[in-house]
């Protein structure tokens, strides 16, 4: 199972700053994840706010995503990156 730590960033998106995770699996940067509310991820789907990858890299790219992923808790969205770290398949 790969190492997963987290480091707190301010991440600036859609015009103002929101709080944020940097994703290491060992010394390597995985992923970036930015909180959004509900209002945010709303856009028609009735969004309820959560994680939302910023940024991938490798496994966890967003070129590898079918499309942009917001995760209703950190503990999910990190599950997601050791899937993804584990299996290294695109995302579902």
């Amino acid at each position: 199972m790969p190492n997963i730590s987290l480091q707190p960033v301010s991440v600036l998106s859609d015009g103002g700053p929101h709080e944020g995770r940097l994703v290491f699996s060992g010394a390597d940067l995985v992923a970036v994840l930015a909180k959004v509310t509900a209002a945010e991820t709303a856009g028609g789907q009735g969004g309820n706010g959560g994680w939302f990858l910023e940024a991938g890299f490798g496994p966890c790219s967003i070129l590898m995503t079918t499309r942009p992923r917001v995760f209703p808790t950190l503990d999910e969205a990190i599950t997601w990156v050791r899937e993804r770290l584990e299996t290294g398949l695109p995302s579902a």
